[in-house]
């Protein structure tokens, strides 16, 4: 597959603010990808993050060429009343820390919302200011506070540009005060030069699925292995292959023997994203059968798509805005086992609609979700951003 041309664009330099830390995810993923397709259009930019727990984010940044200010660098963890204290102070000395950064930045980017993104508010009081959201709103009002109103508030008040990865995660956002002409819907992206080249197909009767995702409740990992159970005995060279760690290992592992899966079920755990798109080449479609409040945008379904694997996913936030349901993929209910039975046989027996859809999620990946074109959305964000900045 032939690789996105990059003509340079004037120079920008852009700070990028992720602020909260569950580890290495999707959204660290996002902001790697998107950094690297920022550089190679001649724009600066840099990360501002807590490495803890996600040092590979340093390590990926640095073979890049991508600066990275590690913001966990003389902070402690403390609990309790003391504890809060010592919270502030870090606060207060984050925002310090931003502030001499913001200055020599022409952007402001935050990768959240609500008191998590609160640091970057104060960092860039002078600065034109872009949030992305990376949760769907029944997320955020799960954990809805004082605090969360006053930080919309100012997301509603000062923030230059608002993006969502879908249009309808933006229209629920109008209920909370945002307006239309503040947003901007950019999906999600995916390096095209690092997932390039094309999954083999399969023989007669095989199919292997791959899952990428953390192992975390409400990934649909047990619902996958439920989905197995029922078709092993039919479908002997039905093979999975999942890619990801996390506190439900332990359970998935438990239920793979349960249902005497052991034979068909590899669980590779944490694996190097350099090496990701090799294991997805190895199989023949992507599935992702979530239930999980707060998803929004999976990367690994736009991943599989780049090497031209269909997805079986479920119809919740941005799913439905990845997959052509029939087209690219199959869309199933969530938590619906026979329901997503059904869709893994459909690329079993049909193979015939698996070429299709292999051909198609190619095309649709090419066309919506590579790193180059989302750059380059970004990019007139931050114009959008720096010609009318509300800040003071």
């Amino acid at each position: 597959m032939a690789c996105t041309k990059y003509s340079r664009l004037p120079s920008l330099r852009i700070l990028h603010y992720m602020p909260t830390n569950f580890g290495m995810t999707g959204v660290e993923t996002f902001i790697l990808q998107l950094c690297v397709a920022q550089k190679r259009l001649g724009f600066l930019s840099t990360i501002a993050i807590d490495l803890r727990s996600r040092e590979e984010v340093g390590r990926i940044a640095n073979e890049n060429g991508i600066a990275v200010f590690d913001l966990s660098e003389g902070e402690t963890l403390t609990s309790g009343r003391q504890g809060k204290w010592t919270q502030l102070l870090t606060r207060l000395r984050r925002v310090r820390a931003l502030g001499k950064l913001q200055r020599l930045h022409d952007v402001m980017h935050i990768h959240a919302v609500g008191i998590a993104g609160l640091e970057g508010f104060l960092a860039s009081w002078s600065s034109p200011l872009i949030i992305t959201h990376h949760a769907t709103l029944s997320w955020y009002s799960k954990y809805w506070n004082l605090v969360s109103s006053i930080t919309f508030w100012l997301e509603r008040r000062y923030a230059d540009r608002v993006v969502f990865p879908y249009s309808t995660a933006a229209e629920e956002m109008i209920g909370r005060g945002i307006s239309r002409s503040q947003m901007t819907v950019i999906p999600f992206c995916v390096d095209e030069a690092a997932f390039e080249g094309v999954a083999l197909k399969p023989l007669p009767g095989q199919l292997t699925l791959i899952m990428s995702a953390r192992m975390f409740g409400g990934k649909g990992h047990m619902e996958l292995l439920g989905a197995m159970g029922q078709l092993h005995s039919q479908y002997p060279m039905l093979r999975a292959i999942l890619i990801g760690d996390g506190p439900t290992r332990p359970e998935i592992e438990a239920e793979i023997l349960r249902l005497d899966l052991s034979e068909v079920v590899e669980c590779l755990g944490r694996v190097d994203h350099r090496q990701v798109p090799a294991v997805m080449r190895s199989g023949h479609v992507v599935v992702l059968p979530s239930y999980m409040e707060g998803e929004m945008f999976p990367l690994c379904l736009l991943e599989g798509m780049a090497l031209g694997l269909p997805a079986i996913g479920t119809r919740i936030a941005g799913i439905p805005d990845i997959i052509a349901d029939g087209e690219t993929g199959i869309l199933v209910e969530p938590r619906d086992l026979t329901g997503l039975a059904r869709a893994i046989e459909k690329f079993i027996v049909d193979t015939d609609f698996l070429e299709r859809a292999r051909m198609s999620a190619q095309v649709r990946f090419r066309s919506r979700y590579g790193a180059g074109a989302v750059a380059r959305a970004y990019a007139e964000a931050y114009k959008l951003a720096q010609m009318g900045s509300k800040r003071i």
